[in-house]
């Protein structure tokens, strides 16, 4: 087994918390905001939603919020994925679980006009249980991968939210891919715009070397600006890329006799093998999705249109993915095909304006490695 020494402080793709979760400043202010208001018996003034392409972190916020949490005097957190709520009553049995009211009698529960004998009688109603839990204490409920939340169960929980929130300390905060969206506004149509939204992309430069540096000062471990900056460069600003940079790079010096205390370029440059190939297979596993969706065409297609752009709009979207499409370009296929990149994070837009950008970086590359582009020869489908 891999001793702490040798794994170093860097997590990569196991969901935990980073040793430094750098760039997310303003979430974490907010999230503080909103906890206070909870330690202090107060309503927070809505719910959070952390949404983005997988890879960004969102599962570290939404471990450091409960870790913060966690921490306030008083306050309760739970939480829970999807899979482990699939109806309505397993989620009210989540909340008011046998455990948890142990203390007040092991047969029958009544607190607050709630009567429940726990594997016998149905649970009350969500709203009543998840009331009886914010009068007993503050509480937040973190629902990570909840793009994937059931229509039944996220009706009740949002309506819920909504009717506990406005008088009683209770925080919702979800997390999940940009599908999140579309998701919410099937089961409730008004809580997409009512919560505070954030949106959670890459890192700019200086917070990917910050997420890089600050761990390995706190294990006595210096870096070289110009690996630095090569790190900086290949991570391309994507938090799991840089994790691996910080295993790699890591697993390069305490390999060698003297373990050193240093990065340097040429440390870099012998871990490069490596990111690679942890990237590498990352990249095959988005491109088996498109694969397995009939979508690599539209891909390369839409990779084509990036190729001298960081950004592009609506029009230029759907005209690339009509291209990509060929003959089997329908009225319907063009927006099936651009809800199915958005669901795979191949792109995304990002609230600030109507502008779509790649979900992961590179990863455009590698489709255009493996799929042959597009025939736009005369008489082939526009």
């Amino acid at each position: 087994m891999a001793t702490r020494d040798e794994l170093g402080p860097f997590q990569a793709g196991d969901g935990g918390l980073p040793p430094y979760l750098a760039g997310r400043e303003h979430e974490q202010d907010l999230c503080r905001a909103f906890v206070s208001r909870l330690r202090l018996g107060r309503p927070p003034p809505r719910e959070i939603v952390f949404y983005g392409p997988r890879g960004n972190g969102k599962t570290a916020l939404l471990a450091w919020l409960a870790k913060e949490t966690a921490a306030s005097p008083g306050v309760d957190v739970i939480r829970l994925v999807p899979a482990a709520i699939r109806t309505e009553t397993r989620l009210v049995e989540r909340l008011l679980s046998t455990s948890w009211w142990q203390h007040l009698t092991p047969n029958e529960i009544s607190v607050y006009g709630i009567k429940w004998r726990p594997g016998n009688d149905r649970p009350p109603p969500l709203d009543e249980a998840l009331a009886a839990r914010a009068r007993k204490g503050p509480l937040a409920l973190l629902l990570d991968e909840a793009h994937t939340l059931g229509e039944e169960v996220g009706c009740a929980l949002l309506n819920a939210s909504q009717q506990v929130g406005r008088e009683l300390p209770f925080l919702l905060v979800l997390a999940g891919t940009p599908e999140l969206r579309s998701r919410l506004g099937a089961v409730n149509a008004t809580f997409w715009n009512r919560a505070e939204r954030c949106p959670v992309g890459r890192l700019d430069p200086e917070a990917s070397a910050a997420a890089l540096r600050r761990p390995l000062e706190d294990e006595h471990v210096g870096i070289d600006e110009d690996a630095m900056t090569h790190i900086v460069r290949e991570s391309q600003g994507y938090p799991y890329f840089v994790q691996i940079w910080g295993e790699a790079v890591w697993r390069q010096i305490r390999g060698s006799d003297a373990q050193r205390q240093r990065i340097e370029r040429a440390d870099a440059a012998r871990a490069q093998a490596a990111f690679d190939r942890e990237k590498n297979g990352y990249y095959l596993e988005r491109y088996d999705e498109l694969m397995d969706r009939g979508l690599l065409p539209v891909a390369r297609a839409v990779a084509d249109a990036f190729e001298e752009r960081s950004l592009l709009n609506d029009e230029e979207l759907e005209t690339a993915i009509a291209r990509g499409l060929g003959e089997a370009l329908r009225p319907d296929t063009v927006t099936a095909a651009r809800t199915a990149l958005g669901r795979l994070g191949y792109v995304w837009r990002p609230e600030t304006e109507p502008m779509w950008e790649a979900g992961i970086p590179n990863l455009m590359n590698y489709v255009q490695q493996y799929v042959p582009a597009p025939d736009t020869s005369p008489g082939s489908a526009p």
